[in-house]
């Protein structure tokens, strides 16, 4: 009855044993053998080729990178990691880097637009706006752009970006404010030699309120020294008129044709504020 016993504390000692091996040691390196798969070659697979194994394999795939080329086709995989035969836990990702092809975009014209506008004109034609400068320009008006690279018509990739320059306006010694020097050219052509981008004389009122409003000026004089700038090469001629003085609207009209004919360029108009009590008293304000 003892060697019963024996035998069968044993056997239920043994089995225990058994059991635990199973458990802790067996039932563990077989199921972590079933979470382990190898890594398939992708590379020189499409990527629906690529995904399609890697899923059967139990394997995600994601792409990291891709590279713009005209020799391949596009969506193929030419690199992978992890590498092929590489043993990974079931689940694990396969980073891959595809092909697409060299796609060119014709960069538009960017040129005399204001920088908003040069910004839509970007975005939809899924072009990059990389980097924007400030700088004076002579040919611009302030906020315009005045310079863009790539130019007009070139091609670029898609993704890439365009740098553009926009105008500040005019440097401040590109414009230049002049008496009428009593007419004296060789003080005016003092002026002239240093070649400013414009020079401006103002004939501030009609030519019946001149004597009252420019005390030492001349109507005509101020019309001959526009006019001796313009005919001795200067780029831009400028002049001001001011209202308020009690002009007449044909006096206006007639003096803007005057600054015409001698082809002035530019021609500010403003409203006559009186500076103290002792300048002239405002005698209307001109609605715009």
């Amino acid at each position: 009855m003892k060697n019963l016993f024996k035998n069968l504390s044993i056997f239920i000692a043994t089995g225990l044993i058994v059991l635990m091996v199973f458990n802790f040691i067996l039932m563990p390196l077989y199921i972590n053998a079933r979470n382990v798969v190898v890594i398939p070659d992708l590379e020189g697979l499409t990527l629906d080729e690529a995904n399609q194994l890697s899923k059967s394999e139990g394997i995600e795939i994601v792409v990291a990178d891709t590279i713009f080329t005209n020799d391949l086709n596009p969506n193929i995989v030419i690199e992978q990691f992890p590498t092929s035969g590489k043993e990974v836990k079931l689940g694990r990702s396969i980073k891959v880097k595809i092909t697409q092809f060299n796609q060119k975009i014709i960069v538009p014209s960017l040129l005399g637009k204001t920088l908003r506008a040069a910004e839509i004109e970007l975005d939809q034609n899924g072009i990059e706006l990389d980097s924007i400068y400030y700088s004076f320009s002579s040919k611009y008006p302030k906020g315009i752009v005045s310079w863009q690279s790539p130019t007009e018509n070139d091609s670029i990739r898609k993704g890439f970006g365009v740098r553009i320059e926009v105008s500040n306006g005019l440097a401040p010694n590109d414009l230049v404010d002049i008496p009428d020097f009593q007419g004296i050219e060789k003080h005016i052509d003092r002026i002239i030699k240093v070649k400013p981008e414009v020079i401006s004389h103002n004939i501030e009122t009609v030519e019946r309120l001149t004597r009252e409003v420019r005390i030492q000026a001349r109507y005509s004089r101020s019309l001959k020294v526009l006019e001796y700038l313009k005919n001795s090469g200067v780029n831009r001629t400028k002049s001001g008129l001011m209202l308020g003085f009690g002009e007449k609207e044909s006096e206006v009209i007639q003096t803007i044709k005057d600054l015409r004919n001698v082809k002035v360029d530019v021609l500010t108009i403003g409203q006559y504020l009186q500076p103290s009590k002792k300048h002239l008293k405002v005698k209307k304000f001109i609605k715009p």
